[in-house]
C-alpha cells in the first residue's frame, strides 16, 4: 500500500468525488491486474468517503446471491484500507514506526533470531494491526531510498559487510540494514510462541510481501524463492482469511520457489520445499482429498529416489516422517497396510533422528508413531493404545511448554485421546488422566496464542466430558457442550471441514445421550456433508453407524438398518474389525428382534469374521480369550437365528466356532514344532521355565494320602478351587513362570500371526464320522436354550432343551455338582446318582435316543461348558441302565481338535510289541494299590523293567524320556488339578512335578505318542472359560501330541481305579478299541460282587505273606529284605484297601458311579 494513502478528505456534496469514487471501485470489481497499483494510482481518493460508498456498494451486492463474492472482496479491501486510514491517523504513528525500527535494529544486529524474543514479549500489546501497517510505510521509505542494483551489488559481500568502505550515504545505509533485519524479524515473528497467534503470521506475510518485492526474482532468484517458500509456509498456518484459498497460496508460493530451486541446482532447498508442498497437498481442501494425498506421497517418494540417505539426512528423514502422516490419513488402497507402512515410515525417520542428535524431529517421530498406534488396525488394540501412550510420553520427555509449547500441548491432546480409548486399567480412571493432560494443556493453549490446538484441545475435552463417568451427572454434559462451542469458534465448516464434521459428529452424540434426539440426528447429518464416502470413507461409516443408532432411538429401523448396512460398506472385517463388529452386531440385533432371520445371519456372519479378524491379530493369549468373550452373545445369536431360519448346517458351524479356540491355537503350533526346530529364543525361555518348576518342587512339601490319588491336604476340610502355594516363595516363582509363558506364547508362530487357523466347515466335520453306526452329539448352551446336534454321517439332526439356558443349566451344574465336588465332597457323592438322573431329564436324554439315535452305537461328544465335568457314561436312561451300556462313548473338546488327532501320522500300525508300552507306577511309593495295577498291566503286555518306572525311577526327567520312547503311556500315580491356575496342574513324580505349562509348551514334543491313560485324580477336571476353553492335564497330552487320552473327572478311589485299569487293558488285548475297552471295564467293575473281591482279596493275602516270609530270609538293611518289604507293603495295602470295601456290605461294592464312571476317552476310537 503507497506511501500518503487518505491524507485528503472529500467535502460533503461533492458529486464529482462521489462519480471518482464509484468509478474506481468499479475499476477494483473488474480487474485482473494487481490491485495495490490501481489503489496507488488513485491516492488521491482513499479517505473516510470512500470507506462508505465501499460499505454501501457491498451491501447492494451481497443483496443479489449471484454476486456474493464480490461483496465479500470489496468489504475485504475496505477493512484494509479503514487500517491504513487508522494508522495514518494515528497520534501514535511516529512511535509505532520508532518501535519497528528498533526492533529491526536488533534483528539485523543478532545472529540469533530469538534474541529479539525478550523486546517482544515486552511489547506484546504493539504486535496489531498498526504494526502490519506500520511495515508498509517502512517499504515506501525503503524504495525510495534504496535501487534493487545497489542492493545486489552490496549483497555480494552479505554477511560480512565493511560499511566503512562501501560508497553510500547514511539514509541508504539505514535501508539496507533495515531490509537485512526485516529478513532476520520474519522467521523469528513466525515462531514467536507468545501473543496472539493469527496477528504474529500476518505481521510475518506482511514482511515477507515486502522482502520479496525487494529481493525480486530477476536479480536476488535464491532470496526470492526462499522468501516464496517463507510465505508458503506462512499461509498454510494463517488464521486470518479463508483456509481453502490460504491454502491454494500456501501451494502456489511453493511453486514459485520450484522455478528456482531445482535439484540439479539447489538439491537440498528443492526437497525441503517439495517437503513443505507435500504437506500443504496433504491439508487441502479443495480438489480430490485421494488425488491430494496420492500427490503427496508422491513427492515425498520423489525426493527419496533423488536424495541419499548418507548424504542428505535431514531432508530423508522428513520425507520419511510425512510419510508416516500422509499414509494415516490415506484414502487410497488398502487401510490396515497403509497404517503400517506410516508406522514403519516413521520407524526409518527414527533411524535418522534421534533423540541425542535431533531432538525435536524424535520428538516428532514419537509423537507421530502414537498417532498412528491409536489409530492402527493390525495387532491387538489394547496393545496397540498402551504403545501410542508409551511414544507420546516419550515425546513429552522433549517436549515442554516452555520451549516447545505448541508440541507440548499437541502431544499432550493426543495422549489425552489415548487415555480415552484406553482398554487397559480403570476406565474411570483413564477418563480422569485425559482429562488432567486436556487441562494441562489448556494452561498453555490460548484462542490467541494458538487457536488451531485450542480448538483440538477444546473438542477432546467435549468428548472426554461426554464420556465420563466421575463427577456431577450434570455438570459433565454441560461443559462438554460448552467445549464444544468453544472449537467451534475455530473449526467452522470453511476453514476446518474435516475438524468441524467431526465436531458435529461428536455433538450429535452428545445430544443424542441426552435425550435430545431430533439434533442428535441433525448434527450427525450436518457431519455427513463434509464426511463423504469418496473423501473420508471411515469418518463417513462411522458416522452412517451412529446415525443408525440415533434412528433406533427413534425407532425409524428401516433408516436404521440402511445406515448400518452403508457403514459395513466400509467396515470390511479384514480392513476395519473393531468397527465392523459394532456394526454387524447392531445390525444383527435389529434384523433379529424383527425376525428377519437372513438380514440377521449376514450381519452376525460380518461381525464374527471380524472378531475372528482381531482375535488373530492379538499377539496376546489372554487378549485372544478377552476378545471371544466379549463377541460370545453374537455366536448365541447367530446359531439361534440359523436355526429359526432353517439353517441348522450352520447353526452348527457356528456353535463348533466359538469351541476350544484357545487349545486349537496350541495344538497347531504343538504340531508345527514336531517338525521344525524350536528357535534358540524360544529354547532360552523354555529352559528358564522349567527351571523355574525345579525350584517350586524344592519349596513344596507334600503329603498324600493312601486311599485317594490326590493329596492329603485337599480333602473336604479346605477348598479345592486351588492346590494352594504353599509359602509366598512359590507364589512368586508361579508368577515369574505365567510371565515366562505369556513370553513364549508372544513367540508362538500362531499368535505372532504367521499362521492362520480356518474353523471347519459343515463338509469336513461331517467327514470325521467313519462309521455309519457312529454320532456326534454336540452341546450348544445359548442364553435361553440348549441344543443337542445329532450329526450321522449322512444326516444332521438337532434337539433343543427349551429354557435350559446358561443361567438355568450351567449355574444348576456349578451348584450342584462343582460346588459340592469342591467343598464337601460327602455331599456330592451322597447326592450324584439324584443328579445325574435329574440332568438325564433335563437334557431329556430318553427323547434324543429314541428320535436321533436309533441304530446308533457310538457316541462322540462335544460337551459345552461345564457338561465338560459330567460322566455321560453314567447318565441313566430307564431300566437300571445307563448310556454306557447301550454306546460306547468317547469325547473330545471340539470338533477341529478331534480333526487334529485323526491328521496326525498313524503309529498304531506299528508291531504291537512290548517296546511300544511303558508304564510310570506309585511314583512317591504311597499307593499300593497304583503299585499293584502297574504290575498286573506289565504281566500283560510282557513290559520290560526298562520301560517301566518304578518309585524312585519315577523322575521327571526319566519320565519326558519314556514318552518320548513308547507309543502307550500309563501312569499310576498322583496327580493335581489346579482350577484357579490350569497351568499348574500337576502330574506328582518321585523327585518333582511336570505341570500342564510343560506339556503344552514345545519343549514336550512327543510325535510318536499314541495312546495315554492318566490312572490318577482330576486329569480332565477343569473350569471351561466362557468361549469352553478346558486346559486339562488330559487335553496338555492331545497338545503334545496323543492321539487318544483316558482321564479323570475327579479324585478317583485307589483300589477301584486299579482294578478299572487292569480290566481296561484285559479287553484292550482281546482287540477292542478304546472306548469299547472303557465301556467294557466300566461294566465289569460296576457289575463286580463281594466274592470277586474275595478272590482278589485271597490272591494279595497270598503273596503279602509270602513277601513277609521272604523278607524274613534277609538283614533289614539289605537291599534284599527293602525290595520284599515293597513287594509287602504293596499287597498289604490291597489287602486293606478291599478289607475295607468290604465292611461297608455292599453286595456290589463298585456299584456307585464315583467308582466306576470317573475315566472318559478323548481323541481316537
Amino acid at each position: 500500500m503507497a506511501k500518503g494513502f487518505g491524507r485528503q478528505n472529500p467535502k460533503n456534496g461533492n458529486k464529482k468525488r462521489q462519480k471518482a469514487y464509484i468509478n474506481l471501485i468499479f475499476e477494483l470489481l473488474h480487474t485482473s491486474g494487481d490491485v495495490v497499483k490501481i489503489l496507488t494510482a488513485n491516492q488521491n481518493l482513499i479517505d473516510y468517503g470512500l470507506m462508505l460508498c465501499m460499505k454501501t456498494a457491498a451491501i447492494m451486492l451481497a443483496k443479489d446471491r449471484r454476486q456474493l463474492k464480490q461483496a465479500e472482496f470489496l468489504d475485504k479491501i475496505k477493512k484494509l484500507l479503514l487500517h491504513q486510514l487508522e494508522f495514518n491517523n494515528s497520534v501514535n504513528h511516529n512511535e509505532i514506526l520508532h518501535f519497528i525500527s528498533n526492533v529491526l535494529q536488533i534483528s539485523y544486529d543478532s545472529s540469533e533470531p530469538h534474541a529479539i524474543y525478550p523486546v517482544l514479549e515486552a511489547n506484546i500489546h504493539r504486535l496489531n494491526h498498526e504494526f502490519i501497517q506500520g511495515l508498509q510505510y517502512l517499504k515506501e521509505n525503503i524504495c525510495s531510498q534504496l535501487k534493487p542494483e545497489q542492493l545486489a551489488q552490496i549483497f555480494k559481500h552479505y554477511p560480512s559487510i565493511n560499511w566503512s568502505q562501501i560508497n553510500l550515504d547514511s539514509s541508504s545505509v539505514q535501508a539496507i540494514q533495515t531490509t537485512l533485519g526485516l529478513v532476520a524479524f520474519t522467521e523469528a515473528i513466525f515462531k514467536f510462541p507468545r501473543g496472539n497467534k493469527a496477528i504474529n503470521i500476518e505481521i510475518a506475510i506482511a514482511g515477507n510481501d515486502i522482502v520479496s518485492s525487494i529481493f525480486t526474482n530477476e536479480i536476488f532468484p535464491e532470496q526470492w524463492a526462499a522468501c516464496q517458500m517463507d510465505l508458503g509456509v506462512a499461509y498454510r498456518h494463517r488464521v486470518c482469511g479463508e483456509r481453502s484459498l490460504n491454502l491454494e497460496q500456501a501451494i502456489q508460493f511453493y511453486h514459485n520457489a520450484l522455478l528456482i530451486f531445482t535439484p540439479e541446482s539447489h538439491l537440498g532447498m528443492w526437497a525441503y520445499t517439495l517437503n513443505n508442498l507435500a504437506i500443504a497437498l496433504s491439508e487441502r481442501i479443495q480438489g480430490n482429498r485421494a488425488e491430494n494425498l496420492e500427490q503427496a506421497i508422491a513427492y515425498c517418494q520423489q525426493v527419496l529416489r533423488i536424495c541419499d540417505r548418507n548424504i542428505f539426512p535431514e531432508q530423508w528423514g522428513k520425507m520419511k516422517m510425512n510419510l508416516g502422516t500422509f499414509y494415516k490419513e490415506r484414502v487410497c488402497g488398502d487401510k490396515i497396510e497403509n497404517l503400517e507402512l506410516s508406522i514403519r515410515s516413521y520407524n526409518d525417520a527414527s533411524s535418522i533422528f534421534t533423540q541425542e542428535a535431533w531432538t525435536r524431529d524424535w520428538g516428532m517421530v514419537q509423537d507421530g508413531l502414537g498417532i498412528s498406534y491409536c489409530h492402527r488396525i493390525k495387532g491387538d488394540a489394547a496393545e496397540n493404545i498402551e504403545q501410542a501412550i508409551s511414544y507420546f510420553k516419550a515425546a513429552l520427555q522433549v517436549r515442554n511448554y516452555d520451549t516447545s509449547p505448541v508440541e507440548w500441548v499437541k502431544t499432550q491432546a493426543h495422549l489425552a485421546t489415548a487415555y480415552w480409548a484406553r482398554v487397559k486399567g480403570n476406565k474411570t480412571e483413564n477418563l480422569e488422566l485425559a482429562i488432567n493432560c486436556l487441562q494441562a494443556a489448556l494452561q498453555v493453549a490460548t484462542f490467541e496464542s494458538m487457536p488451531v490446538e485450542w480448538a483440538m484441545v477444546q473438542i477432546n475435552m467435549a468428548s472426554i466430558y461426554s464420556k465420563r463417568i466421575k463427577g456431577n451427572w450434570q455438570f459433565n454434559p454441560e461443559a462438554a457442550i460448552r467445549c464444544f462451542y468453544s472449537a467451534s469458534q475455530v473449526y467452522t465448516k470453511e476453514a476446518f471441514p474435516q475438524n468441524w464434521a467431526t465436531l458435529q459428529n461428536n455433538l450429535g452424540l452428545l445430544y443424542g445421550k441426552l435425550g435430545s434426539l431430533e439434533e442428535n440426528i441433525l448434527c450427525l447429518q450436518a457431519s455427513l456433508e463434509i464426511c463423504t464416502y469418496k473423501d473420508f470413507p471411515s469418518d463417513w461409516a462411522s458416522t452412517q453407524y451412529n446415525l443408525g443408532l440415533a434412528y433406533c432411538k427413534v425407532e425409524e429401523i428401516e433408516e436404521a438398518i440402511n445406515c448400518f448396512l452403508l457403514s459395513l460398506k466400509v467396515f470390511k472385517p479384514a480392513v476395519f474389525p473393531l468397527d465392523c463388529f459394532m456394526s454387524g452386531e447392531k445390525l444383527g440385533n435389529t434384523a433379529f428382534t424383527l425376525g428377519r432371520w437372513h438380514e440377521a445371519i449376514e450381519a452376525y456372519n460380518a461381525a464374527i469374521e471380524a472378531v475372528e479378524t482381531s482375535r488373530s491379530w492379538a499377539p496376546s493369549e489372554n487378549r485372544r480369550q478377552e476378545i471371544l468373550e466379549e463377541a460370545i452373545d453374537v455366536y448365541q445369536n447367530i446359531v439361534q437365528a440359523c436355526i429359526n431360519a432353517g439353517q441348522i448346517e450352520k447353526a452348527f458351524e457356528y456353535a463348533e466356532r466359538t469351541r476350544s479356540k484357545s487349545l486349537v491355537d496350541l495344538m497347531v503350533s504343538n504340531d508345527l514344532y514336531q517338525v521344525n526346530e524350536i528357535p534358540p529364543q524360544v529354547e532360552k525361555l523354555l529352559q528358564q521355565y522349567d527351571d523355574l518348576q525345579r525350584q517350586i518342587d524344592q519349596e513344596r512339601f507334600q503329603n498324600v494320602s493312601s486311599k485317594n490319588r490326590e493329596p492329603e491336604n485337599t480333602s473336604s476340610t479346605m477348598t479345592r478351587t486351588a492346590f494352594e502355594a504353599y509359602n509366598e516363595t512359590i507364589a512368586t516363582l508361579e508368577a515369574q513362570k505365567q510371565l515366562l509363558w505369556q513370553q513364549i506364547r508372544r513367540l508362538d508362530p500362531v499368535l505372532a500371526g504367521e499362521i492362520q487357523v480356518n474353523p471347519l466347515k459343515f463338509g469336513e466335520i461331517q467327514k470325521l464320522i467313519d462309521h455309519p453306526t457312529t454320532a456326534i452329539l454336540s452341546f450348544y448352551t445359548t442364553n435361553t436354550d440348549t441344543y443337542i446336534f445329532v450329526l450321522r454321517q449322512n444326516h444332521l439332526a438337532f434337539h433343543t432343551c427349551a429354557g435350559q439356558g446358561i443361567e438355568i443349566l450351567q449355574n444348576w451344574i456349578s451348584q450342584n455338582w462343582l460346588f459340592p465336588y469342591l467343598n464337601d465332597k460327602a455331599l456330592w457323592e451322597n447326592q450324584m446318582q439324584d443328579f445325574l438322573e435329574e440332568l438325564a431329564q433335563t437334557l431329556e436324554i430318553k427323547d434324543l435316543i429314541a428320535q436321533h439315535l436309533q441304530g446308533i452305537e457310538e457316541l462322540i461328544l462335544v460337551p459345552h461348558l461345564l457338561l465338560h465335568q459330567i460322566p455321560f457314561a453314567a447318565l441313566p436312561i430307564g431300566n437300571n441302565q445307563y448310556l454306557a451300556d447301550k454306546f460306547t462313548i468317547r469325547y473330545t473338546p471340539s470338533c477341529q481338535i478331534l480333526e487334529f488327532c485323526q491328521q496326525r501320522p498313524n503309529v498304531e500300525t506299528l508291531a504291537v510289541t512290548s517296546q511300544q508300552y511303558g508304564t510310570i507306577e506309585n511314583a512317591e511309593d504311597n499307593l499300593a494299590c497304583a503299585a499293584f495295577e502297574g504290575e498286573e498291566i506289565a504281566k500283560l503286555y510282557n513290559i520290560p523293567l526298562e520301560k517301566r518306572l518304578i518309585r524312585s525311577q519315577a523322575t521327571c526327567d526319566n519320565y519326558r524320556q519314556l514318552a518320548k520312547q513308547v507309543q502307550v503311556l500309563h501312569s499310576c500315580h498322583h496327580a493335581q488339578s489346579r482350577l484357579d491356575n490350569p497351568l499348574e496342574s500337576q502330574l506328582k513324580f518321585a523327585d518333582g512335578s511336570i505341570t500342564l505349562g510343560q506339556l503344552m509348551s514345545p519343549s514336550w514334543r512327543l510325535p510318536n505318542l499314541f495312546d495315554v491313560f492318566l490312572s490318577c485324580c482330576e486329569t480332565n477336571l477343569g473350569v471351561p472359560s466362557l468361549t469352553d476353553d478346558i486346559f486339562t492335564l488330559s487335553t496338555g497330552f492331545l497338545c503334545a501330541g496323543a492321539r487318544s487320552v483316558v482321564s479323570s473327572l475327579w479324585a478317583v478311589d485307589d483300589l477301584a481305579t486299579a482294578l478299572f485299569s487292569i480290566y481296561y487293558y484285559q479287553q484292550r488285548q482281546k482287540g477292542n478299541n478304546r472306548p469299547e475297552a472303557l465301556r467294557q471295564a466300566q461294566i465289569k467293575l460296576r457289575e463286580m460282587k463281594q466274592e470277586d473281591l474275595t478272590e482278589i482279596s485271597k490272591l494279595a493275602e497270598f503273596r503279602r505273606k509270602e513277601a513277609k516270609s521272604k523278607r524274613k530270609q534277609f538283614q533289614e538293611d539289605s537291599a534284599e529284605y527293602l525290595e520284599w518289604d515293597v513287594e509287602y507293603r504293596k499287597y498289604a495295602g490291597v489287602s486293606n484297601a478291599i478289607w475295607n470295601l468290604k465292611k461297608s456290605g455292599e453286595q456290589f461294592p463298585f456299584a456307585h458311579p464315583r467308582y466306576w464312571s470317573a475315566f472318559i476317552c478323548q481323541g481316537l476310537r
